[in-house]
C-alpha cells in the first residue's frame, strides 16, 4: 500500500518525498549494481520501463544516484497526483486557467538557504555529477530532466523551460534551443546588447514545477502554475554567482551564463521521435558554480514514453476544452505513444451532426500546433486501446469523404518528415486528418457486435488467473 503520510503537494514538489511514495507503493525499482552512466544506465532503463521508477543507487564515477522512468506510466503519475490517470490532464489545465484567472494568487518566498544550496561546491565540476550517455550515438552526456530558470531582459520577469544540455566540458554545456521558445528570444536580445545571458539549470525538482515548465506558449512566471497545482507557493532559493533564482526543492543547482555570439557543436540526441536529433553548432553555457542537496538524487529521462506522457498530460486537457466549446458533441481526447506525444490525436464524439466531424478535425490541429494527424472515432471505440482505433480507421474512414489535408502547415522541427525552412529556424508540413466515425443515418450496419458481460472470478477455471 501507498504511504498516504506524504502529502500530495510533498510528493509533486519535492522528488525525495516522490521517490519515498514510489518506495511504499511499490513503484520504485533499485538497482544496487554499479552500472556505467555511459549507455549501460539507459540500457537497464529501457528494459525496466513502464515496469516502475528505476532508482541507480551505484553509478561508475560518481557517489550520486540517478533516477529514471519517473513519467514512463500514467497510472504511477495519476498515484502521484492522488487521482485516476485521465483526470491528471485536467488538474493540470485548471492550475493554467486558475493562474490566469490570479497571475500573483501565490507569492513565492526568496531564500538564503535551502535544501538546493546545502552542499557549494569548491569548483564547478559536471563530470562528478551522474551525467549519462543514453543512445549508442548520442553526443555526450545530456542533461535532460532539468529546467532553465532564466530572466526576460525586457520585463526582469522569470521563465522556466525544458532544453537538451550537452556535457562538453567539467563547466561547459551546449544546448538547443526550438524554435518558438522564449528562452531563444532572452538570448537574441542579450546578444544584440552583447552580454551573457545567466540562467539557473535546476535538476529533480519534482512533478509540478516539471510540468509547468513544459507547458507551451505561455510567457513568462508560467512556473506560478505550479503553485497552483500544488495549492501553495513552490519557494526559490538566491544564486550564489547569478541573478536568477532556483527551485528551493531541486537536487542540483547548476549556475551559468549562455556565452553572447559563441556557437559549438552539440548532438546528436536520441530524440522524443526515436530518431537521432542531427549534431549542429548550438549555444553555449559556461558554468559558474554548482550546489546540490547533502544527498541528492540526479533526474534523467529516456526520450520516449517519458517524453511522450510529459506531452499528452499538459495538452490533452487543453485540447479537449478547446473542442468542447466549440463542439459539445467531443467527449474525450488523446495523445497516443505511436503519435510520440506531440503529432497525433484521437478524438471521442458522440453521435457529431453530419459535416461536423471536417471541422473537429481542423479545430483539433489548431488546438495544438506540433499534430500532423488526427483522427475521428465514435464513443464506442476505446481511444486508449491502438488497436480498436485502428479497427475504426479501417471499418469506418472513408478516404473518399473523410479525409482532410492540410499542406504547408507549421512543424515541430524535431521530426524528420518536416521540410525546414531556409533559416533553419522553423518548418512545414502536410498534416491529414481522418474522420473514422459511422456514417450519419447507416448506424445499423455499422452496429459493433457485442456480447454477454460476465465476471470471471464468479467461475471455476483452471490455468487462468482473472485480473
Amino acid at each position: 500500500m501507498a504511504d498516504e503520510g506524504i502529502a500530495v503537494a510533498d510528493r509533486l514538489s519535492d522528488l525525495n518525498c516522490c521517490i519515498d511514495f514510489l518506495d511504499h507503493a511499490g513503484k520504485l525499482i533499485r538497482v544496487r549494481s554499479e552500472v556505467d552512466p555511459v549507455f549501460e544506465l539507459a540500457g537497464i532503463a529501457r528494459q525496466l520501463e513502464g515496469a516502475g521508477c528505476v532508482l541507480f543507487e551505484h553509478v561508475r564515477g560518481s557517489r550520486f544516484p540517478v533516477l529514471c522512468g519517473l513519467l514512463a506510466d500514467r497510472d504511477t503519475v495519476g498515484q502521484l497526483f492522488g487521482l485516476p490517470a485521465p483526470q491528471v490532464p485536467f488538474a493540470i489545465a485548471d492550475a493554467v486557467g486558475a493562474w490566469k484567472k490570479e497571475p500573483t494568487a501565490f507569492a513565492p518566498r526568496l531564500l538564503e538557504r535551502a535544501p538546493a544550496n546545502e552542499v557549494i561546491t569548491a569548483g564547478p565540476d559536471l563530470h562528478a555529477l551522474p551525467i549519462p550517455q543514453h543512445a549508442l550515438k548520442d553526443g555526450g552526456r545530456y542533461l535532460d530532466a532539468s529546467l532553465v530558470v532564466a530572466r526576460n531582459p525586457l520585463s526582469g520577469e522569470l521563465n522556466v523551460s525544458v532544453h537538451r544540455l550537452m556535457v562538453t566540458g567539467r563547466d561547459r554545456l551546449t544546448f538547443l534551443i526550438d524554435p518558438g521558445r522564449h528562452l531563444g528570444e532572452y538570448v537574441q536580445i542579450a546578444e544584440e546588447r552583447g552580454v551573457a545571458l545567466e540562467v539557473s539549470i535546476c535538476n529533480g525538482t519534482g512533478l509540478a514545477s516539471w510540468f509547468a515548465a513544459a507547458l507551451p506558449r505561455l510567457g513568462d512566471n508560467k512556473h506560478h502554475v505550479a503553485h497552483h497545482l500544488i495549492g501553495r507557493p513552490l519557494a526559490m532559493v538566491r544564486g550564489q554567482t547569478v541573478n536568477v533564482p532556483a527551485f528551493a526543492t531541486s537536487q542540483f543547482v547548476i549556475e551559468a551564463e549562455v556565452l553572447p555570439g559563441l556557437r559549438e557543436e552539440e548532438g546528436p540526441f536520441g530524440e522524443v521521435t526515436g530518431f537521432y536529433g542531427g549534431r549542429d553548432r548550438r549555444w553555449v553555457m559556461q558554468v559558474k558554480a554548482i550546489t546540490h542537496r547533502e544527498h541528492p538524487v540526479l533526474h534523467t529521462v529516456l526520450s520516449g514514453p517519458e517524453v511522450w506522457n510529459t506531452v499528452g498530460l499538459t495538452a490533452e486537457a487543453a485540447i479537449y476544452r478547446a473542442l468542447k466549446a466549440r463542439h459539445p458533441e467531443v467527449t474525450a481526447v488523446f495523445l497516443p505513444p505511436g503519435g510520440c506525444g506531440f503529432y497525433q490525436a484521437v478524438v471521442q464524439v458522440d453521435s457529431p451532426a453530419p459535416g461536423t466531424c471536417q471541422e473537429i478535425l481542423r479545430d483539433t490541429f489548431a488546438a495544438f500546433r506540433s499534430l500532423q494527424r488526427a483522427v475521428v472515432v465514435d464513443r464506442d471505440v476505446d481511444i486508449f486501446d491502438p488497436v480498436d482505433v485502428e479497427w475504426a480507421i479501417t471499418t469506418r474512414f472513408n478516404p473518399d469523404t473523410g479525409m482532410l489535408i492540410l499542406p504547408g502547415e507549421e512543424g515541430h522541427i524535431l521530426n524528420p518528415m518536416v521540410t525546414m525552412a531556409e533559416d533553419g529556424k522553423s518548418g512545414t508540413v502536410t498534416k491529414v486528418g481522418m474522420d473514422a466515425t459511422v456514417p450519419p443515418g447507416d448506424e445499423a450496419r455499422f452496429e459493433r457486435v457485442l456480447y454477454q458481460p460476465v465476471e470471471l472470478r464468479d467461475y471455476d477455471i483452471s490455468g487462468f488467473t482473472p485480473r
